[in-house]
Order: structure tokens, then C-alpha cells, then sequence
């Protein structure tokens, strides 16, 4: 794997299907460091980047966020085994949350934000938090229901609790907008019902975000060739910012 360049790979453990994955190296401060500043910019505490420790940190970091969510009844992976510098989890399964509303009717997509929803308002009803909730990181499995991965950083390590329960909803919102860009006022009931279930401080600190981040709806304003897709949910993104905050 190593020699691949690759840093998780399928593996087969005691006849079922599991996942190998690699200690990797801590990236570069340089790019957490602008973050920063533009969260700071902002005014936004729960927008601080959480720079990934690498190494076997890493993964100790991942494997105590995996028993934290388990222990609280969310379905994660489990923790087959572990070394220094890898672990061995469970398969969830290979369908992502972003396929799922990528593929759906437009009708049904609703359903299936919700379902993301649910997930985040049950860890943090827990007291927990996710810190990567983007849709590729929820696994959706017909028997099973909706579970997560990839917890290789520690929210906690750069704000509060409540700040990292904010910082869940806006890679959710982020990753999920663009799959509801002619039906943004369905996105923005169902958002403000999720928010109602929340304390007041994420509620309002969520709501807070979303009033300093609709100015980036200017950016369909680009033209096509620049639309590349993380460029499109920005804006999409920024759109559904504009249309909450108006609220």
C-alpha cells in the first residue's frame, strides 16, 4: 500500500470484508494557518480548521472518536484491531450519502437530507460531534440505516463543543446545497426544523454562519468554464445561506 502511494485499502478479516488504513503524515501548516485567518476574518470561531495530527496520533485520535460515537449508539465502523501506525475497521458499505442524493428523484432527496440530519442531531443530543460531516463521509446501507467515517481530527483540540457541533452542520449544508438548487426554500424549512432541535448556542451560532457566509452566492457570477464543482458548491452553498439568513 505503501509502495502504491495509498493509505486505505478493502481487506477481507475473518471472512468479512474490513479496511485497512495507513498511518499518514501530518499536512502542511501553511494552509491551516490561512484558514484560520479567514475564519478569523469572518468572526467565526466554529470555521477554525482543525489540522489533522498524522502519524500514529492520528489514528489514536480516530480510534478514540470511533469508540466515543459507538459507545453513544451512532453507527460507526468498529475497531477490529489496531497497531502503531494502522488500524483495521469494519465495512459500513460503499454507498455514500452524496451518491444517494446525487442519484435520487428530486422529490425524494428530502428524505434522504434527513436521514444526514438525524445522524448529527442524535451525537449531538449525545454530547458528541463529528467535525467531517460532509455527505461523502455518511455511508448508507439498507439494512443498517446511515453511519459515518473518517474522524482523523479532534474539533475539540481547536474550539468548544458547541462550536464543533456548529462547524457539523456547515460541511453538511455545504456538501448537500447543490443537490437542492431549485429547491432551496424546501432545504431552508427543513435546516431551520433540524436547528430547533439544538441548543440555543449551536442554533444561533449556526444561524450566525450562515448571515456571514451568503455573500458567496457572487460567485455564480463566474462564468461556466470556472464552475468546477467545489467552485458550484460554494455557491450553492452561498445560496442557501442567502436564502436562511433572509428569514
Amino acid at each position: 500500500m505503501r509502495a502504491a502511494g495509498r493509505h486505505i485499502a478493502p481487506v477481507i478479516w475473518q471472512g468479512q470484508d474490513a479496511w485497512l488504513k495507513l498511518a499518514t503524515p501530518q499536512p502542511p501548516a501553511w494552509r491551516y494557518r490561512l484558514l484560520g485567518g479567514v475564519a478569523r476574518l469572518l468572526g467565526q470561531s466554529a470555521m477554525q480548521p482543525v489540522r489533522p495530527h498524522g502519524g500514529g496520533h492520528g489514528l489514536r485520535i480516530e480510534a478514540a472518536r470511533i469508540r466515543a460515537l459507538g459507545a453513544s449508539g451512532l453507527r460507526t465502523p468498529v475497531l477490529h484491531e489496531f497497531g502503531e501506525d494502522w488500524l483495521l475497521l469494519s465495512d459500513l458499505g460503499q454507498v455514500t450519502l452524496d451518491s444517494v442524493l446525487r442519484r435520487a428523484a428530486p422529490e425524494d432527496r428530502m428524505v434522504h437530507w434527513q436521514q444526514g440530519a438525524d445522524y448529527i442531531l442524535r451525537a449531538h443530543h449525545a454530547g458528541q460531534y463529528l467535525s467531517q460531516a460532509f455527505a461523502r463521509n455518511f455511508v448508507w446501507s439498507a439494512e443498517a440505516g446511515l453511519g459515518a467515517i473518517d474522524f482523523e481530527d479532534d474539533a475539540l483540540a481547536a474550539m468548544s463543543l458547541a462550536d464543533a457541533q456548529v462547524r457539523d452542520w456547515l460541511p453538511y449544508c455545504f456538501s448537500t446545497a447543490i443537490h437542492f438548487a431549485d429547491r432551496l426554500p424546501v432545504m431552508c424549512d427543513a435546516l431551520e426544523a433540524a436547528l430547533a432541535a439544538e441548543r440555543p448556542t449551536v442554533r444561533a451560532g449556526v444561524q450566525r454562519a450562515l448571515k456571514r457566509t451568503a455573500w458567496l452566492r457572487a460567485l455564480r457570477m463566474l462564468p461556466s468554464p470556472l464552475m468546477r464543482r467545489d467552485v458550484a458548491k460554494t455557491r450553492w452553498f452561498g445560496e442557501l445561506a442567502y436564502h436562511c439568513a433572509r428569514r
